[in-house]
């Protein structure tokens, strides 16, 4: 197996996984041409062109072919779109799309077949049409509900991902891999992630568990016995500082994904939360209009105290233990930022060197959409016996 070819490839970060998993880059086909050329300048042959209006037959046959159908409809995120008789929300271009991919199964045969979609592009027509396509050209082919955090990638980020195999034993599964946090893969970043803020509304939606760690006075006040108590501030008021108890984890980082409690939604829904040693949220193409923003403070335990300029990620830490030699940590300030299109970029796992596109909006449509190439690359390898 050396070469692949790609339909509705975006920016091509299928072609990144395919390249570090020892494959060659034969075509792709893109119908959006800012997003084409962005693919074109990080090296790959993708020509801007309709999926639809492509003759298989005058193709050269890759050894491995790759779609990732447009999956606006089949998102559960998409609300307007309305439900068909089957209780989908198919439309007839989902149809005629899935249509055309069984066209190039049929007239190219080749070895490998890899599709990616959100899951519920099961049950559509159009994937029936792909998987009897699959059937009747003698594949072996399965299909899974995979999430990209264990295979690596810093973000729980599931989709439908079919592989199909012909004239060879569809190999497993790579093992699940332990979870990389967001925080450590954006690191280095942070020192130039600009500066923001959360909106009082966000900060009143909080998890309680958050607010009890992050919405505290510094000083407190003593009780009765001569202990400090820790005064709650409320929710719509400035953060000055953050404490934490020895006994529990110290609170790192955290993220927030502002698409999830917007000002707009009902009292009871809360903001989508992950702390730092957990893999980030989703990313989607929302472009400027969806914000990820990030509380970041300095990681200490019971015995350590560091200190930092406050141009740095880390902010000044000191230890205060009270007459009952209870230890606690106090932070005198928190840093809020916003995250970058390289930050995105990886949580998808697209590498550094992969050039991004000046405008804001389009570089997030390309990562938003984007097959996580780290994901692409350890289910491809076991196929293709690299």
């Amino acid at each position: 197996m050396t070469t692949i070819g790609t339909l509705l490839s975006g920016g091509e970060c299928v072609g990144i996984g395919a390249k570090n998993a020892g494959l060659t880059h034969l075509w792709g086909f893109e119908i959006e041409n800012d997003i084409a050329q962005v693919a074109r300048g990080n090296g790959f042959n993708v020509i801007t062109a309709d999926v639809m209006g492509l003759d298989p037959h005058t193709l050269e046959v890759p050894d491995v072919l790759h779609a990732s159908p447009v999956c606006k409809r089949a998102s559960g995120a998409n609300q307007s779109a309305e439900l068909n008789e089957d209780g989908t929300k198919e439309a007839p271009e989902d149809t005629e799309m899935g249509q055309k991919i069984a066209q190039f199964i049929d007239v190219m045969t080749p070895g490998i077949v890899t599709i990616e979609n959100v899951y519920a592009y099961r049950n559509f027509k159009a994937f029936k049409m792909i998987c009897n396509a699959l059937n009747r050209n003698g594949y072996m082919w399965d299909f899974d509900n995979l999430n990209a955090a264990d295979y690596g990638v810093p973000q729980t980020r599931r989709r439908l991902i079919l592989r199909a195999i012909r004239g060879s034993l569809l190999p497993n599964l790579p093992q699940p891999e332990r979870w990389v946090g967001w925080y450590s893969a954006i690191e280095d970043l942070i020192p130039m992630l600009p500066e923001s803020q959360f909106a009082p509304w966000q900060l009143a939606r909080l998890p309680d568990e958050i607010k009890g760690a992050l919405l505290v006075d510094s000083a407190g006040y003593p009780d009765e016995s001569g202990a400090r108590v820790a005064v709650t501030r409320i929710a719509t008021e400035p953060i000055n500082t953050i404490v934490a108890n020895y006994e529990r984890r110290s609170m790192r980082a955290f993220i927030v994904d502002q698409n999830y409690g917007n000002s707009n939604a009902s009292e009871d829904r809360v903001l989508s939360i992950r702390q730092s040693d957990a893999p980030m949220v989703t990313v989607t193409a929302g472009g400027p209009k969806r914000e990820y923003r990030s509380w970041l403070v300095d990681q200490v335990n019971s015995s350590t105290v560091t200190s930092r300029p406050d141009d740095e990620p880390a902010l000044t830490v000191s230890v205060y233990s009270s007459k009952h030699q209870s230890p606690r940590t106090w932070l005198s300030q928190g840093r809020v930022v916003s995250m970058t299109p390289r930050a995105l970029a990886r949580f998808q796992s697209i590498p550094d060197d992969y050039r991004l596109p000046e405008s804001k909006a389009l570089a997030c449509k390309v990562i938003g959409n984007a097959v996580c190439p780290l994901l692409y690359q350890k289910i491809i390898k076991p196929m293709i016996g690299e």
